[in-house]
């Protein structure tokens, strides 16, 4: 803070060196070291395209190697197991205004609380970049949850740019109960034709016995597994494993439900996600739909975090290292990855933030995945 003039009012620049803009921005960002994304992805290698290519095995076991004789050839592996998909990674981005009408306004806090106009703008800038940061780690997860559960991301921006991306995991990996015995109606209601506890371990034994996937568990959405516990197949199954003969005083809790799908009828465990998120239309928070699908289980290895968070050098590193930069323009690079911009513009007078990232999520092994779909609206 250089400027200690009570009224002066300038853009951010004027009280900000490029190095405390950085330190403010990693600090603001250091509380979503444990965004949600990061428990399923990593972050990888910042390519310098928005083209990335994966190679990924067909086998998820591996072939075991030959005891050798003394003077024994070595058997030759196959190479044919592995194959290529790639896409184009989407453009994430957040920003906002510190306009004419805001700086009015902090212009009468700062006189207020006896402060300067710099340290009320230092403020408003800390407060508005903890919402933009987290802005983006929110549509990171959102990502995240949408290919985990369907093997697809469909995200529509506000502005209307749509991204599809459908990955490349087998049809064979995905299951569906018996014609006519999905697990609810397409209103939501249980279907009393449907056998829970019977496809949950029809699914697991496909999973692990025919495809010999290396997958241990499930991973819900809070929505399903609420109704699950809730299914008159589970429930009846469960009474009648307490009181055969007097099912009806038997009391139904929702974790002595779950104990027993685990130990007594070896239903794999459950991660529970329960996930929300807004977009915003006109200035104003609508929420979005259910990131990940109500609809869909999905069967995945404890072993690995199923994604890679893809991304791209932001092409603003270049132009940094090139110097000469507008003194009113500071730029910082979070995580290395995240590229914010703030600028100064005299006509209307604004103070520009905005940030850029170029990446996604990719699954490490499509093969080594499953998606069950047990309940179809219409």
């Amino acid at each position: 803070m250089r400027d200690k003039n009570l009224y002066g009012i300038s853009g951010l620049h004027q009280y900000v060196d490029a190095e405390n803009f950085g330190l403010i921005l990693d600090n603001v960002n250091a509380k979503y070291n444990r965004a949600l994304w990061r428990q399923f992805a990593s972050w990888g290698e910042p390519i310098n395209e928005r083209e990335w290519k994966q190679g990924i095995k067909k086998t998820p076991i591996l072939v075991r190697a030959s005891v050798l004789g003394t003077h024994s050839g070595k058997p030759q592996r196959s190479t044919q197991g592995w194959n290529i998909y790639g896409g184009t990674l989407p453009q994430v981005g957040h920003g906002f205004n510190v306009t004419k009408d805001d700086m009015i306004e902090l212009r009468r806090i700062s006189k207020l609380n006896d402060i300067t106009f710099g340290e009320s703008l230092v403020d408003c800038f800390i407060t508005n970049s903890d919402a933009m940061l987290g802005g983006v780690h929110n549509e990171l997860t959102y990502m995240v949850m949408q290919a985990m559960s369907t093997g697809e991301i469909h995200d529509v921006a506000v502005d209307g740019f749509r991204y599809d991306f459908k990955f490349e995991i087998p049809e064979e990996n995905f299951v569906y109960p018996d014609e006519g015995k999905n697990w609810f109606n397409a209103n939501g209601t249980a279907n009393v034709n449907a056998d829970v506890i019977e496809d949950f371990i029809t699914f697991q034994n496909y999973y692990t016995d025919t495809l010999s996937l290396g997958v241990d568990h499930w991973k819900i959405s809070k929505t399903l597994l609420d109704k699950i516990v809730l299914h008159p197949s589970v429930v009846n199954a469960y009474k009648a494993s307490k009181n055969y003969f007097h099912p009806e005083d038997v009391k139904v809790v929702r974790t002595d439900v779950l104990n027993w799908m685990h130990n007594d009828m070896k239903v794999w465990p459950f991660q529970e996600i329960d996930f929300k998120s807004r977009h915003e239309e006109d200035g104003k928070p609508v929420a979005d739909a259910p990131a990940f699908d109500i609809h869909n289980m999905a069967a995945v290895s404890r072993a690995y975090r199923p994604f890679e968070m893809k991304c791209m050098n932001s092409i603003l590193v270049d132009r940094v290292k090139m110097g000469g930069l507008d003194p009113s323009t500071r730029y910082s690079f979070v995580e290395d990855r995240i590229a914010v911009r703030n600028s100064w513009q005299e006509d209307p007078i604004l103070n520009v933030v905005d940030c850029e990232l170029y990446a996604g999520p990719v699954f490490n092994n499509v093969h080594d995945y499953g998606i069950a779909t047990v309940w179809e609206e219409e």
